[in-house]
């Protein structure tokens, strides 16, 4: 190449066109140039090769671009797409019916929400109507006279319900001893004998006293008020009087013009249980009710008690216990249950509704089961002892025998259980 020069660190060749120079003197170029302008060409026309051979390699590349088709995946690979498309599927299709599912669910839920909301407005709409009915009988009871109510309807009621005809002392719009119950003067016809029973019936008996009042000043046209016939004891008749007056006439009448065997059987009276009774305010040191105590009861509380009994075990030594109290007028019987608690000795315990228990009819003479004393013909036999010959009352013996199960206890004990069953089964 003309004007170019390659330096190296041993020769140095120069060319030059001018012709007087090659003229003058020849020169044979060295081993080594001969080598360096070989390697020079030998780079040149590799140079020249790799770039025809880039340019016809970008060319190809370009076309191949233009007409690309991307390469062809592995199989497998492609497999393993193909499951988890087709799980992922199956997995998305449960999962669309679980929902379709549910939204039904829904929809149930919503009818019978709104058919629940329907039925609480009809029950609403009865409750209203219900409630507008019982003040309408509440105001037409306020405006009539409310029944009286007997002792005998209270006591029989057990304490956890309430007879049809028992209302509160409240609801009556008076006080308790305002209003009284009926007075009966009672005559038992059990003694009378066979042959005059069946003129002592109610008819007879009401002409009777009629009568023998009638005869008496003022009372010419005096009627018995009424005259009845104890359902449960057809033996027992009843003469219903108007007042304490009247009632005590018609006793007076009736014990002296009866029939032999019969008898005026005392007024009726009203118990009453008074619990967590001061035992020493009723008990001696004797275990005896204290003499007096019924007076100072009745005067304490301000009724008329009659009598009492201790109901506690007598032989436990309790402070307090519990207690009978029985009075003579229902409207006191009434008024201390209604206030609900009843002095003793200073001290007040608690009124409650007395449960009567009907003891087995037994008989006090032989100490069997099925008779009266007055019916029996049988020989004393004590109830303590179990022995002949005399009463429970005057036995000092330290030995209890029962007569009817010969149990440690006396015989009318509620620890026999032949006297007492349900007690211990």
């Amino acid at each position: 190449m003309a004007g170019s020069s390659v330096d190296r660190a041993d020769d140095v060749i120069e060319v030059d066109d001018a012709p007087q120079l090659l003229s003058q003197r020849t020169r044979t170029p060295s081993q080594r140039a001969r080598q360096n302008l070989e390697q020079l060409e030998s780079t040149s026309t590799t140079t020249a090769k790799t770039t025809k051979r880039t340019s016809r390699t970008t060319n190809g590349i370009q076309a191949e671009d233009r007409n690309a088709v991307p390469p062809t995946a592995d199989a497998t690979g492609w497999q393993k797409v193909l499951e988890v498309v087709g799980i992922t599927h199956k997995e998305i299709r449960k999962l669309t019916e679980i929902v379709a599912q549910q939204q039904e669910t829904i929809k149930n839920l919503e009818k019978q929400l709104a058919a629940t909301q329907q039925e609480v407005r009809d029950v609403k709409a009865q409750m209203d109507e219900v409630n507008h009915q019982l003040d309408e009988i509440k105001s037409n009871q306020a405006t009539t006279t409310s029944p009286r109510v007997s002792y005998a309807d209270v006591a029989r009621t057990p304490p956890i319900s309430q007879p049809s005809n028992v209302r509160t002392l409240s609801s009556m719009n008076t006080t308790p001893s305002s209003f009284t119950d009926t007075l009966f003067c009672t005559i038992d016809t059990s003694r009378v004998e066979d042959g005059e029973r069946d003129k002592m019936n109610a008819g007879t008996l009401r002409a009777t006293i009629e009568q023998a009042i009638r005869a008496t000043k003022n009372q010419e046209n005096w009627r018995c008020r009424a005259v009845t016939v104890d359902p449960r004891r057809e033996n027992r008749i009843k003469i219903a009087c108007r007042d304490e007056e009247e009632h005590q006439l018609v006793k007076r009448v009736a014990e002296a013009n009866v029939t032999h065997g019969a008898r005026v059987l005392r007024d009726d009276l009203y118990p009453i249980k008074v619990d967590n009774v001061r035992r020493t305010a009723v008990l001696d040191e004797n275990n005896e009710i204290r003499v007096g105590a019924a007076e100072g009861l009745g005067q304490e509380n301000g009724a008329t008690v009659a009598k009492i009994a201790w109901l506690s075990n007598k032989e436990v030594p309790k402070a307090y216990g519990s207690m009978a109290v029985y009075l003579t007028k229902a409207a006191d019987a009434r008024r201390l249950l209604a206030e609900g608690f009843f002095h003793a000795g200073g001290e007040s315990g608690y009124t409650g509704v007395f449960e009567y228990r009907p003891r087995p009819n037994q008989c006090y003479r032989c100490q069997t089961v099925g008779h009266k004393s007055f019916q029996c013909s049988k020989p004393q036999v004590c109830g303590r002892c179990a022995k002949e010959g005399h009463h429970h009352s005057g036995c000092n013996d330290p030995v209890l025998k029962c007569v009817l199960c010969e149990g440690p206890h006396e015989s009318f004990s509620k620890n026999c259980k032949k006297l007492f069953p349900p007690q211990h089964e």
